[in-house]
């Protein structure tokens, strides 16, 4: 089985699942965050082989994956009646970024949060059993990689060699812009191949540096969003980045190099 994982308005990611099927992933199944938070029935363990006395209730932070020695898995029942056991997944197209719990009702402010804290937790317990053939691998700050402020991603991209604006820091930080302008530009790196918009400006020295970039970001699959500026070096500039990149801009290609990415992750240990 193959899985993408995502928001239930996530239209790239549906589309990303279509072209993938087109492919010959098969079965591939779309799970979307509130199908993984309404589970009519779950099981999961973590099994501590060596090492007896540590807390393992959960994956090891500082490494993102499991400690050697232990072993985790789950089984899960959705609301519609598939089955999805982390034994039978082979890849994983990762896009969450949280786990809404819009259909339940809690007492008060204060319940609300520590219930989202915890289902949090437990999802980013089961995706940690899938790590090793993940498509952006969880982090404990973010289900689908660390999720980083602009003022962070900009220190990344300066450091990888990209040209980048100066940056204004306050104590009331605004949301980082959703509409960008007309000129900017899109790169989407996979693993080591870059992507970019068909007939869209060649950027080609770009490349290395925004491989760089999402290497340090412990990121598979990085959105990288430029502006073009004659003054800056190979003529444009960091405006940002996602982990969640529209992979529609890139079009066939992409689906291709993802096609490719998810049949030679290794195969998970049993």
């Amino acid at each position: 089985m193959w899985l993408v994982l995502c928001d239930a308005e996530d239209r790239a990611a549906h589309w990303a699942a279509a072209g993938l099927r087109e492919r010959g992933l098969d079965p591939l199944e779309v799970v979307d965050a509130g199908t993984l938070t309404r589970t009519e029935r779950s099981a999961h363990r973590i099994e501590e082989e060596r090492g007896q006395g540590r807390d393992r209730t959960a994956p090891d932070p500082s490494s993102g994956a499991a400690v050697e020695g232990d072993r985790a898995d789950f089984e899960l029942t959705l609301p519609d009646g598939r089955g999805l056991a982390s034994d039978d997944v082979h890849g994983v197209v990762n896009r969450l970024t949280f786990a809404p719990l819009h259909h339940l009702r809690f007492a008060s402010y204060a319940d609300t949060v520590y219930a989202m804290a915890e289902w949090d937790a437990l999802v980013l317990s089961w995706l940690q059993c899938l790590a090793p053939v993940t498509v952006n691998r969880p982090s404990p700050l973010g289900l689908s990689g660390t999720l980083r402020s602009p003022a962070e991603w900009t220190l990344l991209a300066a450091a990888a060699g990209l040209a980048v604006s100066p940056l204004r820091l306050t104590d009331t930080p605004d949301d980082p812009p959703t509409d960008r302008p007309p000129s900017t530009r899109t790169l989407v790196v996979l693993g080591d191949e870059v992507y970019r918009v068909h007939g869209g400006d060649a950027l080609g020295d770009l490349s290395p540096a925004c491989i760089r970039l999402a290497r340090s970001a412990g990121a598979d699959l990085l959105g990288i969003h430029l502006e073009p500026d004659a003054h800056a070096r190979h003529g444009a500039r960091f405006a940002g980045a996602t982990l969640l990149p529209d992979l529609r801009i890139a079009g066939a290609p992409v689906l291709d190099g993802l096609y490719a990415y998810l049949a030679r992750l290794p195969a998970r240990s049993r």
